[in-house]
């Protein structure tokens, strides 16, 4: 409970911190959303490989440092009961498409209702990479790579043995809207 509630405190600082606005320029380069799609991943261990399909949704907040450059932080749930937290940085390459990049903390939520054998690793990190493209001032549509680095999701291995635990990969597929 400590935990989430200090991920809920480091959340808001963020995004309170981005919201502050000096001037009207600069209230034009910052703006926040929702954005959801599927998620097609696969777990990657050393003797096993599973892929499926989930759903995925989330906030988001930007802040654009010049015409080229931004850089925006998301909160995002996926299935597996992992909470996402990337920060990312955005390069505009025409007025509709956007290149981005960076990193992500995973966090697990699935912790307090099974038993160990089966239970996500409560901290992991992923890479991100992906696009987006506008089809008008607020909604877009995006794909995005993203690339896990830390052995979280346990793989079933049979019954009084050692969980195996997976690598998250996955390409996601989704829609935004920016208010």
């Amino acid at each position: 409970m400590k935990t989430v509630f200090i991920l809920a405190f480091a959340t808001l600082s963020i995004f309170k911190s981005f919201s502050q606005n000096t001037t009207d320029t600069q209230a034009e380069t910052f703006n926040f959303g929702l954005r959801h799609g599927y998620s097609s991943y696969n777990l990657i261990s050393e003797n096993e490989d599973i892929s499926d399909l989930n759903l995925y949704g989330g906030l988001f907040i930007a802040k654009r440092f010049s015409e080229k450059f931004a850089v925006q932080f998301e909160t995002n749930y996926s299935g597996l009961s992992i909470l996402h937290f990337p920060l990312l940085l955005k390069y505009r390459i025409t007025d509709k498409f956007e290149l981005y990049g960076g990193a992500a903390l995973d966090f697990s939520l699935e912790q307090q209702n099974t038993d160990e054998a089966f239970r996500n690793k409560r901290f992991g990190t992923s890479l991100i990479l992906g696009v987006q493209y506008y089809i008008d001032t607020h909604w877009f549509i995006e794909a995005r790579y993203i690339h896990g680095m830390t052995d979280q999701i346990p793989i079933f291995n049979g019954f009084d043995v050692e969980p195996i635990y997976a690598k998250k990969r996955s390409v996601n597929f989704g829609i935004g809207y920016k208010f």
